[in-house]
C-alpha cells in the first residue's frame, strides 16, 4: 500500500480537500469569471473550446457566436456601475468618441460591455431628473472595434417601424447609413413597451435595462408613464467595405410637468394615429421632432470627432422639451 493510499484512506479532511480544490479549478476553467476572461483572453478562449468539446455544448455556443453582437452569452458580459454622485454637462467621452449631452446635469447609470465579440461593443446609461423624476434617461451604444454588418440589423430596423411619430434619414451613398426617429415608449411596472419591435429589443434587453431600472429605483427615482425616444443611429463601412462601426444615441424624454409624474393626454394618445386627439401630445412629440432634427449634427459630429471638447453645444439646441430649467 503507497503513502498516497494509505493518507487518502486515514485522512478524510485532507481527501475532502482534495476534491474539493479540482471541483473548483474545473469550474473556473469551464466558466471563467467575466473580469478574469477580459483581462486574459487566452484563458477565456481556452474556457470556450474546453465548452465546445462537451456533449451538448456545442450548439449552444455555436448559436451565441453566431448570433447578433447585440445578443451576447450572459457569462461573457461585464458590467459596470459608476458612482451616481458624478455627473456631465456638454458632452461626456463615450467609445474613444464623444456624445453631446442635452441641457442638464446627467448621471452615469450603468457600463455594459459585449465580450462575447471581443469587447466590440460598448452600452453606457446615463439619467437626468428633477425633484427625484425622471426628465431623460440615455442609451448610448457605440463600437469599439469594427464588427460585421449582419450584426447592426437590428438597429437599421429601428428606423423602419411604421409606429414612429417621425422617421427622417440621410441620403444613401454606399458608405454610410444614417436616420433619426421619434417613438413612444410607455412605462409599465418600470417595464418599456414600444410597438417598434426592433426599438423593444433594446429598451427590453435582459442584459442591462433591468440592473439599471432597479439603480433607479434603489436610487429613489421614479418613472413617468411615458416616455418620447428621440433616437440617432448612424454606421459606417471600414476603409475595406468587409466591416462597419456604428454608433446609436436614444434619449427618452419625458413629458410630465415639472416635477410631476402626470402626462397630458390618455395612454392611447401616445401614439401616431392617436396624438391627433390631443393637442397637448402633439405638442410634444412636434416639439421633440423638432428638437431632435437640430441635435443631429452635433451627435454627428460626436461621431466623425469634430465636436467640441471645451465649448458645450449652444444652450438653444442643447435645451430639449423635457428640460425644464
Amino acid at each position: 500500500m503507497s503513502a498516497f493510499t494509505r493518507l487518502w484512506r486515514r485522512a478524510p479532511l485532507w481527501r475532502t480537500a482534495l476534491l474539493t480544490t479540482g471541483a473548483c479549478t474545473a469550474l473556473s476553467v469551464l466558466f471563467p469569471a467575466p473580469w478574469l476572461a477580459t483581462r486574459l483572453p487566452a484563458y477565456a478562449h481556452l474556457a470556450s473550446s474546453i465548452r465546445h468539446a462537451l456533449p451538448g455544448q456545442g450548439s449552444a455556443d455555436s448559436t451565441a457566436e453566431d448570433g447578433s453582437a447585440l445578443h451576447p452569452d450572459e457569462d461573457q458580459r461585464t458590467v459596470s456601475v459608476p458612482p451616481m454622485d458624478a455627473q456631465f454637462e456638454g458632452s461626456v467621452a463615450f467609445a474613444g468618441r464623444r456624445v453631446p449631452l442635452p441641457a442638464g446635469k446627467w448621471h452615469p447609470l450603468l457600463n455594459y460591455q459585449d465580450d462575447v465579440s471581443h469587447g466590440e461593443i460598448l452600452t453606457s446609461l446615463y439619467v437626468r431628473s428633477e425633484q427625484g423624476i425622471v426628465t431623460g434617461l440615455m442609451i448610448a451604444q457605440a463600437t469599439t472595434q469594427s464588427i460585421p454588418l449582419s450584426d447592426t440589423q437590428v438597429v437599421q430596423e429601428e428606423c423602419h417601424s411604421t409606429f414612429n411619430f417621425m422617421t427622417e434619414s440621410l441620403p444613401q451613398d454606399g458608405a454610410r447609413t444614417e436616420c433619426w426617429m421619434t417613438s413612444p415608449v410607455r412605462v409599465v411596472n418600470s417595464v418599456f413597451l414600444t410597438s417598434n419591435q426592433a426599438l423593444q429589443a433594446l429598451v427590453s434587453s435582459p442584459l442591462f435595462i433591468p440592473p439599471a431600472v432597479q439603480r433607479l429605483t434603489v436610487m429613489g427615482f421614479e418613472l413617468p408613464p411615458v416616455l418620447v425616444d428621440a433616437a440617432w443611429n448612424h454606421i459606417e463601412k471600414t476603409k475595406d467595405s468587409s466591416r462597419v462601426d456604428f454608433m446609436s444615441v436614444h434619449i427618452l424624454l419625458s413629458p410630465a410637468e415639472s416635477g410631476s409624474r402626470k402626462v397630458p393626454g390618455a395612454p392611447e394618445n401616445w401614439s401616431r394615429a392617436g396624438m391627433a386627439d390631443s393637442p397637448a401630445v402633439a405638442d410634444f412629440v412636434q416639439r421633440s421632432n423638432a428638437w431632435l432634427q437640430g441635435w443631429v449634427p452635433y451627435l454627428r459630429q460626436g461621431f466623425d470627432g469634430s465636436l467640441s471638447t471645451t465649448a458645450p453645444p449652444p444652450a438653444a439646441a442643447a435645451t430639449d422639451p423635457a428640460f425644464h430649467g
